[in-house]
């Protein structure tokens, strides 16, 4: 390293253009009269006594008590080591407070901008550690064997609908897998919680930034258009690679009606109980229920799906899933009970 790059560091360490020179000439001459300091560290004469009590202060020197008194330099290590602990010392301390005051930006914000890779996949990679129910994925064959490890255990306790862009082995780590080899945009869907929207290049670059920019989704209206997008207008162009196969582990949760209907048929669920958690269509009441399913519709095309549940007392409800308009219950969480 060049002495002029150590000068610099020395300042950002927070000593002055004086006290830099006066302790770089100690450190190579040895203790010195702050006569001899002056003219050594071209430091000017009436300056001098200032300065060295000022890296006293810091800790960098000391005065000897003989005759004629000496600035003495303290060991680099030792300053250099205090001044890491102290510094260390401080950063932890404003990081706790910083923390305690902390409000996250973008819990204020209904979609946030992303345009850097990292941040990217630190997002994705959250929203399948946050997932408690369903969690629906389209993201790029490169990605898939990053976050492996992580899908395989998620999907142990949530339902994973998986939609890889690429060719070749794709490991079995979701509930239904499906791909094709023409990109589309990377999307992620957190229960109805969070969405992910990002370019299919994201992740091809060799730097940080993303080219164009990345979306983080929390309006509800946006997530449902997303999740619409996914199962209506990409997922049906897929080539199927896997489903997982054997009986319905009871109770089993499920947010979206389409997956209900998918199981009553696949399964013969009918006459199964399941408890529903919704609001009423009309009037938005919060409603929360059991009966037993007594039908099932699914239009063509799968627009439209929603069962038909038997109450105790003989009452007959239509659920319907996310946004339902024509029956008379929107579910929120279904419980299948078995």
């Amino acid at each position: 390293m060049e002495e002029g790059e150590l000068k610099a560091l020395l300042k950002e360490l927070g000593l002055n253009k004086y006290e830099v020179n006066a302790y770089i000439t100690l450190i190579k001459q040895g203790p010195l009269t702050a006569g001899e300091l002056a003219s050594l560290s071209k430091v000017p004469q009436p300056r001098i006594y200032d300065i060295v009590r000022s890296l006293m202060s810091k800790g960098f020197v000391a005065i000897t008590s003989e005759r004629p008194k000496k600035v003495v330099p303290i060991d680099p290590e030792e300053v250099l080591g205090a001044m890491e602990q102290n510094y260390l010392k401080k950063v932890e301390m404003a990081k706790k407070e910083l923390k305690a005051m902390y409000t996250p930006y973008e819990s204020h914000r209904e979609v946030v901008v992303v345009k850097n890779k990292t941040t990217l996949e630190n997002y994705i990679k959250e929203a399948i550690t946050n997932t408690k129910y369903h969690l629906s994925l389209a993201i790029p064959s490169l990605l898939v064997k990053k976050i492996a490890t992580m899908l395989k255990t998620k999907s142990r306790e949530a339902t994973i609908d998986l939609f890889v862009y690429g060719t070749g082995q794709i490991p079995k780590v979701a509930d239904k897998i499906r791909s094709r080899e023409v990109e589309d945009p990377i999307i992620v869907i957190q229960d109805k919680n969070l969405g992910i929207y990002a370019p299919p290049e994201a992740f091809k670059s060799k730097v940080q930034t993303i080219k164009g920019y990345a979306l983080i989704i929390r309006d509800k209206n946006l997530l449902f258009m997303l999740d619409r997008y996914f199962y209506h207008a990409l997922w049906p162009t897929g080539n199927p690679i896997y489903k997982k196969r054997g009986k319905v582990k009871f109770p089993k949760s499920y947010i979206h009606i389409r997956s209900v209907v998918e199981d009553i048929r696949e399964y013969n669920l009918l006459g199964k109980e399941i408890k529903i958690v919704g609001k009423f269509v009309k009037s938005r009441k919060p409603v929360e229920l059991t009966g037993r399913i007594v039908d099932f519709f699914e239009s063509e095309g799968k627009v439209i799906s929603n069962i038909t549940i038997e109450t105790e007392n003989g009452e007959r409800y239509v659920i319907g899933g996310w946004n339902a308009s024509l029956e008379d219950i929107e579910a929120d969480l279904m419980i299948l009970k078995g």
